[in-house]
């Protein structure tokens, strides 16, 4: 069942990017604290194995995602890409430059990019973690029209989902992360105040992730826009959904390559 798409409000254009900033450091706080995006690590190493270029551009970064963990799992293989490009429609600089400083295989972008429209010299395996559901279902099938059209490969991974452990796992996860982040450095004033003198931010976060649970798309979902998709059967394609001990959440995933690149 589709349910109406209700917004969320850190997409607002109008949202103050100190607020918005926060709500991405916290969602990046969340998936390093949860791992939650280990399960798809198989299915990424996959795409970079069969993919002819070695460089990443990962879109809607947010607060970086999951690739402070990601990169330290993937350095254990022969698969380390040789350049990670960090885009966001709203860039959070100050957590992409520190990530950008931490390891000479990332770089960003600090203006603004479109995942509706990448500039061509941005090439590479393009990767979207927790961010697909932002999009309609026609922008999310231009997306993937997009990657067909310039030959690049593809990898959408998201936690999210509509599955009633989901919703019951949501408030109890940003509760417990909040405790802990009371205790992280640095504690800014400003966190203090939206975070816990006035939870803005959880409440914020609360609402916004429930409205992504129900925003997302199921694999059936993932599978009717592949069969709009003009000439993708130039790629071999894989949907599916991978779990791990580590984390009770399910992640959902969409993952292609051309089929003419070894």
């Amino acid at each position: 069942m589709r349910w109406p798409r209700l917004f969320e409000i850190e997409d607002q254009r109008w949202f103050p990017q100190l607020l918005r900033n926060q709500m991405t450091d916290a969602l990046h706080y969340l998936i390093l604290e949860m791992k939650i995006y280990d399960p798809i690590i198989p299915e990424f190493l996959w795409v970079l194995q069969h993919a002819q270029t070695k460089k990443v551009v990962d879109l809607c970064s947010g607060g970086t995602g999951p690739w402070e963990y990601l990169l330290g799992e993937i350095e254990k293989s022969a698969e380390l890409p040789e350049r990670i490009t960090l885009t966001d429609l709203y860039p959070n600089e100050t957590a992409l430059k520190a990530l950008a400083d931490s390891h000479p295989v990332f770089d960003y972008q600090a203006e603004s990019v479109d995942a509706l429209n990448i500039a061509p010299e941005l090439e590479g395996v393009r990767t979207l973690f927790s961010s697909f559901h932002h999009f309609a279902a026609d922008e999310a099938l231009s997306i993937i029209q997009d990657a067909v059209n310039k030959q690049m490969p593809i990898c959408i991974f998201e936690f999210t989902g509509r599955r009633p452990v989901n919703f019951l796992l949501t408030p109890i996860a940003w509760l417990l992360l909040f405790a802990k982040m009371l205790f992280a450095k640095p504690l800014t004033g400003s966190r203090l105040l939206f975070s816990y003198l006035i939870p803005i931010v959880p409440l914020l976060l609360l609402w916004d992730s429930s409205v992504s649970h129900l925003r997302s798309y199921s694999q059936d979902e993932m599978q009717e826009m592949l069969e709009k998709v003009s000439n993708a059967a130039s790629f071999e394609w894989e949907i599916g959904e991978s779990s791990s001990p580590k984390t009770p959440l399910k992640n959902t995933y969409l993952i292609g390559y051309p089929k003419n690149k070894p």
